[in-house]
């Protein structure tokens, strides 16, 4: 950050520190008060799976809780099993849970919570995919909830981590709506909402029935700051005790300040490309000289190959995303259970390149555009425009389109690009594989965020061997050789790099690096 923009930042954040209490001097707002880079786009916990909602835990406890490092744990939930023929999973509800307004949490809640799921509607991100599975559900007492599937079915566990649990007493007509004009004052979480601006902030109080660890802070209050440079600033200047995402350039500065805590996780995230394998024209897919195409050569594996081995992945890492990443090769970081032992990191040999160019019948190469991010991951549109020109160098010459993250997503779900450069996290490869990779599904609720329609049938069989299969070593393998054959043959998506999560906190406090990239009041810790 240069020096003129640094203190113009710090102007900047001066008067934001009350976070939706104007009528408070910053000295005297009680209780945590933090910064973020993006808003929750939506109140409503079951509406949009994506990292901007990841604060809504907060206030909306599962089923079953989940680590830090990405393991399930005890939540609403004591304890689980699969019963009988593995078909049903039986879940015990904790005696002491309970819902901000003092009302037990029961087994109907939870039924109640996993039958909503299906029924939202016009999500750029569904959770239908951890509802998919499900046939039925049978309250067996206030306590005992079953879960039925049609087959043996291993990932109950993980779905129930993304599936918050509302109260039945908030009614089958249930809405979105509702939830963002801040009609529901009833919640499962360690904290419940006081007040939200969309755009501006999101303050919570901790909930007086919250049975599990007690948060440090009675308040929280999240101010959404877009601006790096102004969160930075604002963090500096003590407008702000903790903020997410920290950036890049100011990784090094940051952790050299005697007043600060910086703390940092790989995280369970890739950053992909993906390329559209489903139309013969693709809208943004030019020939050589600029004109439309009615052959669409990304639906070639060997031009799909070519473009994974123009990329200098390691010069990615190392010069746009200075160190704060990690090569990748797999959908989840290398060692994580499901991923495969024999891909390994692209490397960069532009003669192969062009050489399966040539193959394919583009001697002369052809146009395209990348669309990006410009405001959703650290450095994303500096990453694009880096793939950019490392395909220009095999004479792909790309140009590099981007948007706000609020217009991009909803655009991509319209198969509007023809090659998209994103993120993507997940709890296990399972997840990453059925969102992500398999072909687009609606019905079965696969391929939800396969926003290209890219498609590998091979692979696809295999993950659906995987989805029944309840022995963990066995599942994993069959996962392992789903990666070799998408990823590796038929290269229909391309691994770039793991990100790192990294945060940063006045001192005394420090912030828990989630694996997921979450950033929540009950993370946040005194000493």
């Amino acid at each position: 950050m240069k020096r003129s923009e640094f203190l113009k930042a710090v102007a900047a954040s001066a008067g934001a520190a009350t976070f939706g209490l104007p009528h408070l001097a910053r000295a005297q707002a009680p209780g945590l008060r933090a910064g973020i880079k993006l808003t929750p786009t939506s109140l409503d916990p079951h509406f949009r799976l994506s990292g901007e909602q990841a604060i809504l835990r907060a206030m909306h406890a599962r089923l079953v809780g989940m680590t830090a490092d990405g393991k399930p744990e005890p939540g609403i939930a004591e304890s689980w099993r699969p019963i009988g023929d593995n078909t049903v999973w039986e879940f015990k509800i904790r005696a002491d849970a309970k819902f901000s307004d003092g009302s037990p949490i029961t087994a109907e809640d939870v039924a109640y919570s996993i039958a909503r799921v299906p029924t939202i509607t016009g999500s750029a991100g569904a959770y239908h995919i951890f509802v998919r599975a499900i046939t039925g559900t049978e309250v067996k007492d206030a306590r005992t909830l079953h879960i039925r599937t049609a087959q043996p079915y291993p990932f109950m566990a993980e779905d129930m981590t993304e599936i918050a649990v509302l109260s039945k007493s908030l009614g089958a007509g249930l809405r979105t709506a509702d939830f963002n004009a801040k009609e529901v004052r009833v919640f499962s979480g360690p904290y419940t909402l006081t007040d939200y601006r969309f755009g501006e902030f999101i303050e919570m109080r901790r909930n007086p029935h919250w049975t599990g660890a007690a948060p440090a802070f009675e308040t929280a209050n999240f101010k959404v700051i877009s601006s790096d440079a102004s969160r930075m600033a604002a963090l500096i200047a003590g407008d702000v005790q903790a903020v997410d995402e920290v950036s890049i350039p100011d990784i090094p500065r940051l952790r050299r300040d005697a007043n600060l805590n910086v703390t940092q996780t790989a995280g369970m995230r890739v950053m992909y490309v993906a390329m559209d394998m489903d139309r013969d024209a693709s809208p943004f897919v030019r020939d050589a000289a600029g004109q439309p195409m009615t052959r669409n050569p990304l639906k070639d594996a060997r031009v799909r190959q070519a473009l994974s081995l123009a990329l200098n992945r390691q010069a990615i890492v190392e010069r746009v995303m200075e160190g704060a990443a990690t090569v990748a090769s797999n959908l989840l970081p290398e060692g994580t259970p499901g991923t495969s032992a024999n891909l390994r990191v692209v490397q960069q040999d532009v003669a192969r390149a062009r050489a399966l160019l040539v193959e394919a019948g583009y001697p002369n190469g052809f146009q395209l555009t990348i669309h990006a991010t410009n405001d959703r991951y650290p450095n994303d549109e500096k990453v694009a425009q880096a793939i950019a020109q490392f395909w220009t160098r095999i004479g792909v010459r790309t140009e590099v389109a981007t948007l706000p993250n609020a217009a991009y997503f909803p655009a991509a779900s319209r198969q509007t690009f023809s090659v998209m450069a994103a993120q993507y996290g997940a709890d296990n490869v399972s997840y990453a594989y059925r969102a992500l990779v398999h072909t687009f599904d609606r019905e079965r609720g696969l391929g939800t965020a396969n926003r290209t329609r890219h498609s590998s049938p091979r692979a696809d069989a295999l993950v659906a061997q995987a989805l029944t299969e309840m022995d963990d070593a066995k599942r994993n393998g069959l996962l392992a050789q789903a990666a070799d054959i998408a990823i590796g043959e038929d290269a229909i998506i391309h691994m770039v790099y793991h990100p790192a999560y990294v945060y940063a906190a006045r001192k005394p406090l420090s912030v828990t690096p989630y694996y997921n990239g979450a950033f929540l009041p009950q993370a946040v810790t005194r000493g």
